[in-house]
């Protein structure tokens, strides 16, 4: 079954992440993948996340996409690029057998590099060149010649962001856009969930997949707190972190509690991101979604 497809059904998804190596060698990202065939519909390829040189995101999306049968999300972010360098990739990933897009600003790029040299294009503007190309005309309206893409497209959403009335206007405005469906920030916090779903409604809430990422440690979770914008580790989570013998072991029981939750929600599924744990991925999705 296709993502499309899958989004489609009433079936609770399960997507991945997975970052590129700093390097040549995929092979262990594609290991990874194969670990998981049978456990997602789809998993992400990282575009430089965090604004950190690594692989692009477009050839190990086909990579993976050719040596697993694991349909990718390639993530293609406005930064770095310009308009006439974002609609070449694009054409290139449909011509490779990409369908699928998550479509991004991306993370603001390190110092010394100023920003505002580093973005052509927001996000609402890609997403209207990449509904352009699939009715086959390109930013300046002349007709492509050999054929137009059909990529099924998400965006990105914010379940803690402070005006959740505004992110649900945002997400209605890129619907609009073409996009069809949603994969979130991080959430650690059901109460957080619950105040998203209400505030964004039924409909748009069975086009989101929600990101969970399964603490690991006491210090990543304090990490969460103390850098990730808008994402709350909850106390009791940090206590029962905290004294727990395997603290591993106590953040996964924690992701399945949460999986079951959003599982009673009208939300499509959830987008695991296993932060440093990518060859665990297999026994983690095994577990919180068991």
């Amino acid at each position: 079954m296709s993502l499309r497809k899958a989004l489609q059904s009433n079936d609770f998804l399960v997507t991945a992440e997975i970052n590129p190596p700093k390097g040549i060698d995929a092979s262990a990202a594609i290991e990874n993948v194969r670990k998981i065939k049978d456990l997602v519909a789809a998993v992400n390829i990282t575009d430089n996340s965090a604004a950190a040189m690594k692989m692009a995101s477009l050839p190990l999306s086909y990579l993976i996409q050719r040596e697993t049968g694991v349909e990718a999300i390639w993530q293609i972010t406005c930064r770095d690029r310009n308009r006439l360098a974002l609609q070449s990739d694009l054409l290139g990933g449909a011509a490779l057998g990409l369908s699928n897009l998550l479509v991004l600003k991306g993370d603001p790029p390190q110092e010394p590099v100023k920003e505002e040299k580093c973005f052509d294009l927001g996000t609402e503007d890609l997403l209207a060149i990449i509904a352009g190309l699939k009715e086959g005309k390109d930013h300046e309206g002349k007709e492509l010649k050999q054929g137009a893409p059909d990529f099924c497209i998400a965006a990105a959403a914010h379940p803690g962001l402070p005006d959740l009335k505004a992110q649900r206007e945002t997400m209605e405005r890129r619907v609009g856009l073409g996009v069809e469906f949603f994969q979130t920030q991080i959430c650690f916090e059901r109460e957080q969930i619950d105040r998203f779903v209400e505030s964004i409604g039924e409909e748009l809430a069975s086009k989101t997949i929600l990101g969970i990422t399964p603490l690991k440690s006491l210090k990543s979770a304090q990490f969460m707190n103390k850098n990730i914008f808008g994402v709350t580790v909850p106390e009791a989570d940090m206590k029962v972190i905290e004294a727990a013998e395997d603290q591993a072991a106590a953040g996964l029981e924690l992701s399945k509690k949460l999986v079951e939750h959003i599982k009673s929600s009208p939300l499509a599924g959830v987008h695991v991101m296993a932060i440093g744990q990518e060859k665990l991925l297999d026994q983690i999705i095994t577990k919180i979604n068991g």
